[in-house]
């Protein structure tokens, strides 16, 4: 785990920065008055793995996979087997919600500390680092192949049949990465950019209007979407930007969306 520090920052991202998206705004301050936790690597294969075996909780009978030419709900695809091949120091994959909410549970059960779910603030804040450009490596994006693992050469070559652009640029990998691959941002957490999707506490809303300005999660009475943050193995560079949000149903799984933990601290 990593102390982020305690601070203020400007969520989102401003209409002139390339590639905003309308859910990026508006623009608003957010200050976190005590310092947090946040994992240093996305969740392993591993560690999801060490809590199935103690809970015997249930993978799901299918996970969205990529088939060659699209991603494809298919029966059998879980976390054991997302379509491509991974190790136990690979962030895992193909976990829903739900699934994210019960391994956060577990440890929190397992330790006796207060783990959990970022928050969508929490999530931007840490991943930025104290940088305001698109990535915390800056605005170039044909040099994110040395901070993350995302579209790019390696991948259109491995995976002709996605229709997303790839960077110029090569990071070695065509799927999943060994969690902490590449440096870490400035407050120390690595794959805050590419590698896979992490899921957020907060329900996905059209914009920031009404946005808590502590830091803390947007819950509202109709959920049907949840944030995930990051960007994935097969993500082009506009969705691994700092401000960049997705939604999933709660029951949706992927072969790119996976999690990182938080903890409050005394």
């Amino acid at each position: 785990m990593i102390v982020v520090p305690a601070g203020t920052f400007m969520m989102g991202s401003a209409v002139t920065e390339v590639n905003h998206e309308p859910d990026e705004s508006p623009q608003h301050r957010v200050t976190f008055a005590k310092p947090f936790a946040v994992s240093r690597f996305e969740v392993t294969r591993g560690q999801y793995a060490a809590f199935v075996s103690k809970t015997n909780h249930p993978t799901g009978p299918d996970c969205s996979v990529w088939a060659g030419t699209k991603w494809e709900t298919q029966a059998g695809k879980t976390w054991r087997d997302p379509n491509f091949a991974q190790t136990a120091e690979h962030p895992v994959v193909c976990i829903n919600w739900s699934d994210a909410k019960a391994y956060v549970a577990w440890l929190a059960q397992t330790t006796g500390k207060p783990y959990r779910l970022l928050t969508e603030a929490e999530w931007e804040y840490a991943a930025r680092g104290g940088t305001t450009t698109p990535y915390f490596s800056g605005a170039n994006q044909d040099e994110l192949c040395r901070f993350d693992n995302g579209r790019d050469q390696t991948s259109v070559e491995v995976h002709k049949g996605m229709p997303w652009p790839g960077v110029n640029c090569r990071d070695g990998f065509a799927e999943t990465a060994p969690v902490g691959s590449y440096p870490p941002n400035p407050f120390g957490l690595h794959d805050v950019h590419g590698n896979v999707w992490e899921w957020i506490e907060d329900c996905h809303t059209e914009n920031y209007n009404n946005a808590p300005a502590d830091g803390s999660a947007l819950i509202t009475d109709n959920c049907a979407y949840r944030v995930y943050r990051g960007g994935g193995w097969s993500v082009e560079y506009r969705g691994r930007r700092s401000a960049n949000r997705g939604r999933y149903k709660p029951a949706d799984r992927y072969g790119q969306l996976g999690l990182r933990v938080a903890r409050d601290l005394p």
